[in-house]
């Protein structure tokens, strides 16, 4: 978690002095320009939430919460098209993948409970 603001300064002071010493103020101005375009911006939002996962923590999803700022004109070209539907069937395979994993220890779970003979509804099993 971040405790103080970044800004172009901050990270450019950290340069290595013999690089800064040999660049021109241009350079040096074009840099922190390019650091400050390259930090996050403060948004808008309502609600940011970020969720991690404690069996997969390289991924995460944030779900933010507040009206549109994003420009209202969208073209799409044939590429754009082709990704959007790469997309969707890799997020419809992965959401059958987990679904039958989770299907598969609910079964297994079910049989185990099915061996050691617990009933967890009395007069289920019509005979």
């Amino acid at each position: 978690m971040l405790t103080s603001k970044l800004d172009e300064e901050k990270i450019f002071s950290k340069i290595n002095p013999l690089i800064e010493e040999s660049m021109t103020s241009e350079q040096k101005r074009e840099t922190k320009r390019l650091i400050k375009e390259a930090l996050p911006k403060a948004t808008k939002k309502i609600i940011k939430t970020n969720f991690h996962f404690w069996f997969f923590k390289l991924f995460y999803i944030t779900f933010y919460l507040g009206s549109e700022q994003r420009s209202k004109i969208r073209k799409f070209s044939l590429n754009t098209i082709y990704e959007a539907l790469v997309v969707s069937f890799s997020s419809i395979i992965v959401i059958s993948f987990a679904i039958a994993v989770i299907t598969a220890i609910f079964l297994a779970l079910y049989y185990i409970k099915s061996l050691i003979g617990i009933d967890l509804f009395e007069g289920h099993i019509v005979k």
